[in-house]
């Protein structure tokens, strides 16, 4: 596809080696060699201490708790009071018998409960080791999805790079909730679409890389709602890519043939495939999310679980077909929808989604203080830990950069990879721009912050290409990766939460909104 092979974006690998000054075999130890080393340095920066705190960090309390509740029955149900306590010192005996209220479709709490069968519910290292492998898993497809666009092992290892020293992505997998688990099922639909990408086959059924990503969105749409952005926008760019594909074959033979065809040459064809892409896409990602409700369905206590079954309930006329189990589900997803759009209660993090990408309004998850002895203490310093959800500031900011630059090309271009890299962006963060009442947080980034790493390699990609001094520009591109390699260092104990003095917590706070 043209998508993935655009002459603009994709370097020979010998021209590469030769401006990078590596030698075959260094070239090939890199390629070999280098995603290894990556995934290494995102497994350590996520596993390392990975049950500090021990105490139900964030929104674990609600995630965490939840978890053990569907192992345990099927369903979430309710806590006795001081249960977070407990079920930290390994007595989760304080689960009460009736359903609980919850906002969030079922998957993510079932994978965190993978842990906790493992490891025991009184482990943190067990509620957070499923959302960690799943971060690496991110850090992992985020290089695999640059090498299909960049058809390059060198730009695919510096995206991985970026994605694996992120403060964003290392707190988020070393946090049991929802956010991680996401972002890595939305990268994965990605990932399936880039493939499809590679053999697409217009007017056929035989699309398994679409059926791919299309239980991949239905697992993302099954942790949270937000994921039905994604099904949106992965949809709507499987349609319209396809449908200029069709009108440029008619404008081909237009020229060829010097004659001008109708107009349903190509639309018709384009309106039959959009259909056939619903059924490929649609289908699967509806099943997926339906069989994640499984235990609800399972059961019979769960919230609205047999609401229904009370008198004057039931659906009538041509909808009294549905089992009264189905029509339970969808009044329940009702009860859901009503809560998610009057969501508007004040939080001392929240933070609008335009500033985002700015890094302005990080989420504190965690902060302790009055431990004797840390690192860096200072006298008449305290000793504190504490845990931030803040990207790494060089790679965002230099991100916006190169997005801008992006842009300013692709108004000239229309360039169909940027768009392509541009795609995640539009799915996860601009529908949050449509909201501006509702509460919502910083870290939201996660979802779509593979891309914000694919559309930075894409602007260094860029600049490398086309400076008169490709070597000079390969220095500085290297020297950039060093600087930001040396700003997750000094940021990295705010991110695992290490013990350390006031003092150096307050050299972190750059911005006064970040306090």
């Amino acid at each position: 596809m043209s998508t993935l092979h655009s002459r603009n974006y994709h370097l020979d690998v010998l021209t590469l080696s030769q401006r990078f000054s590596l030698s075959p075999r260094r070239l090939s130890l890199l390629e070999s060699w280098g995603p290894i080393v990556i995934l290494l340095i995102a497994a350590v920066l996520r596993l390392y201490n990975l049950g500090f705190p021990q105490s139900l960090n964030f929104d674990e309390t609600y995630y965490v708790k939840d978890a053990f509740a569907l192992i345990n029955g099927g369903y979430e149900r309710d806590w006795d009071s001081g249960a977070d306590a407990s079920f930290a010192a390994g007595n989760p005996s304080v689960l009460l018998a009736n359903p609980s209220f919850v906002v969030h479709p079922p998957l993510g709490k079932w994978l965190i409960g993978l842990g906790l069968l493992v490891f025991g519910a009184g482990d943190p290292f067990g509620w957070r080791i499923v959302v960690a492998l799943l971060g690496i898993a991110t850090v992992w497809l985020t290089m695999k999805s640059a090498k299909l666009i960049f058809n390059s092992n060198i730009w695919a290892l510096v995206a991985g790079f970026l994605m694996a020293i992120d403060g964003v992505g290392i707190v988020l997998s070393r946090t049991a909730l929802l956010d991680q688990i996401l972002g890595f099922f939305v990268i994965l639909a990605f990932y399936f679409l880039l493939r499809d990408r590679k053999q697409v086959r217009i007017g056929s059924w035989n699309r398994p890389w679409l059926i791919a990503m299309g239980v991949a969105l239905g697992c993302a749409t099954a942790v949270k709602w937000s994921g039905l952005y994604f099904v949106v926008g992965f949809v709507l760019y499987v349609i319209f890519s396809e449908t200029n594909l069709n009108y440029q074959v008619q404008k081909g033979i237009e020229r060829k043939s010097g004659t001008a065809l109708p107009k349903q040459f190509w639309v018709v064809p384009s309106l039959v495939q959009a259909l056939r892409n619903g059924v490929l896409i649609g289908l699967p990602t509806f099943l997926t999310y339906l069989f994640s409700w499984t235990g609800w369905l399972l059961s019979k206590d769960a919230w609205s679980r047999n609401w229904a079954d009370q008198e004057g309930n039931a659906f009538t006329g041509l909808l009294s077909w549905i089992p009264r189990s189905l029509q339970s589900l969808w009044h329940y997803h009702v009860e859901i929808y009503n809560f998610h759009i009057s969501l508007s209660t004040s939080h001392p993090y929240e933070a609008k989604a335009f500033t985002w990408p700015f890094m302005l309004k990080p989420t504190a998850f965690f902060w302790e203080d009055g431990k004797a002895g840390c690192l860096f203490e200072s006298e008449g310093s305290d000793c504190v830990s504490a845990i931030t959800a803040l990207g790494n500031p060089f790679i965002w900011w230099a991100a916006l950069l190169a997005m801008s630059v992006l842009a300013a090309s692709w108004f000239r271009t229309r360039d169909k990879t940027t768009t392509l890299l541009a795609l995640g962006l539009f799915a996860g963060y601009f529908p949050w721009l449509l909201f501006p009442n509702r509460t919502m947080f910083e870290f939201y980034v996660i979802a779509f912050s593979p891309w914000i790493m694919l559309m930075l390699t894409a602007g260094l990609r860029a600049w490398f290409q086309n400076s008169a001094k490709p070597r000079q520009a390969a220095i500085w591109i290297a020297g950039y990766l060093v600087l930001v390699s040396l700003v997750t260092i000094f940021f990295y104990p705010l991110w695992s939460g290490m013990w350390i003095s006031y003092d150096f917590w307050q050299l972190h706070m750059w911005l006064p909104s970040w306090v």
